[in-house]
C-alpha cells in the first residue's frame, strides 16, 4: 500500500507541474539563423521556399533566413562580436580558406559523422572547393563553371565546322573569324582571352600552370609553365591589340558578360553557365545563334574539364547549435532543395544525381556545363588563406604584361615571393 500511495502522490505532482509549465515542445525547439547572399526578389523567394519546406518538416529545428549582399567583413565582424548567425551561405567560396584559417567557421568532418551524413552524391571536385588543410569546412550549394560560347552564324560564314578543341585550333579559328574595319580597327574579334573576366582561373590549368603545391606548401605561380601561359595571353595582344584594338573593343562592351557576342563584335568567348539562363541570353538576345563547348586545351586529357567554384554553406564556429545546423546543411544537399536554387540561378548542380535531371538537361546550351561538372579532372583554386592576395596580384600582373610592357617572369617572381612571405608568416 505504501508504494501505491507514493506513486499516486507522484502522479499528482506531475499533473500539477504540467498545468503550471509551458509546453515542453516549445522549450525544446532549436532556432537557427541562416545568413545568405541572395538579395533579388526572385532569389529571396526561392531560398525562402527551401527554408519553409524544412521548417514545415522539422518543428524541432526552425530556421530564420536573412538574405542580401554579404561580404567577408560582415561575417568576420559578427564572429568577433560574439553574435554570429549559425549558418552562412556565401555566393563565392573564396572566403572559406581564410575563415577556416582564422577560426571563424567550424570544421564539418566530425559533425557529418555525428549525424550519419552520406556525402557520396556530392561531386568530389565540388567538395574540394569547400575544404582547407584536408578538412571539410563547408558544403557546395550550386556552383559555377565556364565554357566556350561561339557564334554559329559566324562559324558558318568562316567555313568552320565546329568549335576548336586545342589551343592551336582556337588560334587558327580566331584568325578566320576576326574582321577589321577600313581604318584598321577591330570590327569583330575572333577571341578575346581576358574579357569579360581575366580568365586566369579558367585557363591556367590548360597550360599546366599550377598556382600552389600543397605537398611543399609553396606558391608555384612563377613556374615556367605559368610564364608560358602569360606569354599565350601576350601573343593575342601582340597580334590583335595594335592601336589598342582589343582594349577599345572591350571598353565598348555593354549588355553584360556576352555583350560583344550579342553585338556581333566577338565570335568566341569564355563565359559562365548563368548566361544560358532564362534571365539573360534568351531574353536579351533571342535572335543570337550560338552554342557552347568545352574550353580548348593544350592537353587532350583536360578537354572537357574546367574550373569550378560556387556558393559555400558554412557553419559558424560560434554557433551553439552546430549539430542542428549540420542537419540543415545536409538537407540543402538533397535534390529538391538544391534544384530550387539551381533552376532559379541557372547554376550547375553540385550533386551527381542532378547532372542527368531532365529539367536541367533540357535547358538549351546547358549540357556542356553539366558534362564539365562530371569531368573527373575539373579543378578549383588552391584553398589557401592568402588566395585573395594571390588572385588579385595575378590579375594585376596580367594587366601589366598585356598593356604595360612588363616582363612576365619578373611579374610572377615578385608575386610568388610576396604571397609566399604572407603564407609563411600567417599559415
Amino acid at each position: 500500500m505504501r508504494n501505491l500511495a507514493t506513486m499516486a502522490l507522484a502522479g499528482v505532482v506531475l499533473a500539477v507541474g504540467a498545468i503550471g509549465m509551458a509546453a515542453p515542445a516549445a522549450a525544446d525547439t532549436v532556432n537557427l539563423t541562416l545568413r545568405h547572399c541572395w538579395g533579388g526578389d526572385a532569389e529571396m523567394a526561392a531560398m525562402q521556399k527551401v527554408v519553409d519546406k524544412w521548417n514545415a518538416a522539422n518543428p524541432d529545428i526552425q530556421v530564420k533566413s536573412i538574405g542580401g549582399s554579404i561580404g567577408a567583413e560582415e561575417i568576420t565582424a559578427s564572429a568577433a562580436g560574439g553574435n554570429p548567425p549559425d549558418m552562412v551561405i556565401m555566393c563565392d567560396n573564396s572566403a572559406v580558406a581564410g575563415f577556416a584559417h582564422d577560426g571563424v567557421i567550424a570544421p564539418l568532418d566530425d559533425l557529418l559523422k555525428k549525424i550519419g551524413a552520406d556525402t557520396s552524391d556530392i561531386i568530389p571536385s565540388s567538395l574540394a572547393w569547400t575544404q582547407y588543410n584536408g578538412k571539410q569546412y563547408g558544403l557546395p550549394f550550386g556552383q559555377d563553371t565556364y565554357a566556350l560560347y561561339y557564334d554559329t552564324d559566324a562559324f558558318k560564314e568562316a567555313g568552320i565546322a565546329g568549335p576548336p578543341k586545342t589551343m592551336d585550333e582556337l588560334w587558327d579559328d580566331a584568325a578566320k573569324l576576326t574582321k577589321t574595319n577600313a581604318d584598321g580597327t577591330l570590327a569583330r574579334a575572333g577571341f578575346i582571352p581576358n574579357d569579360p573576366y581575366k580568365n586566369t582561373e579558367q585557363t591556367s590549368a590548360f597550360f599546366d600552370c599550377q598556382f600552389y603545391d600543397p605537398a611543399t606548401k609553396k606558391i608555384t605561380i612563377n613556374s615556367q609553365q605559368c610564364v608560358d601561359w602569360l606569354a599565350w595571353y601576350k601573343k593575342w595582344y601582340d597580334t590583335y591589340n595594335k592601336s589598342n584594338g582589343l582594349v577599345n573593343l572591350i571598353a565598348s562592351r555593354t549588355g553584360g558578360d556576352a555583350g560583344l557576342l550579342i553585338s556581333g563584335q566577338q565570335a568566341m568567348g569564355i563565359f559562365g553557365e548563368w548566361n544560358t539562363g532564362g534571365a539573360y541570353l534568351p531574353v536579351v538576345a533571342p535572335n543570337l545563334h550560338y552554342d557552347t563547348a568545352p574550353i580548348p586545351s593544350q592537353d587532350p586529357a583536360l578537354y572537357g574539364a574546367a574550373f569550378m567554384n560556387g556558393n559555400a554553406f558554412m557553419i559558424m564556429a560560434g554557433s551553439k547549435h552546430q549539430e542542428e545546423s549540420m542537419k540543415f546543411g545536409m538537407y540543402l544537399m538533397t535534390d529538391d532543395a538544391s534544384k530550387v536554387m539551381i533552376l532559379q540561378n541557372s547554376s550547375v548542380p553540385q550533386l551527381k544525381s542532378l547532372l542527368t535531371d531532365k529539367d536541367l538537361t533540357s535547358i538549351p546550351h546547358f549540357q556542356a556545363f553539366l558534362d564539365i561538372a562530371a569531368h573527373p579532372k575539373s579543378w578549383t583554386t588552391p584553398m589557401i588563406s592568402a588566395y585573395a592576395e594571390l588572385i588579385d596580384g595575378l590579375n594585376n600582373a596580367l594587366d601589366a604584361v598585356l598593356t604595360g610592357g612588363a616582363d612576365p617572369k619578373q611579374q610572377l617572381d615578385d608575386l610568388a615571393n610576396n604571397v609566399q612571405a604572407k603564407l609563411d608568416a600567417n599559415g
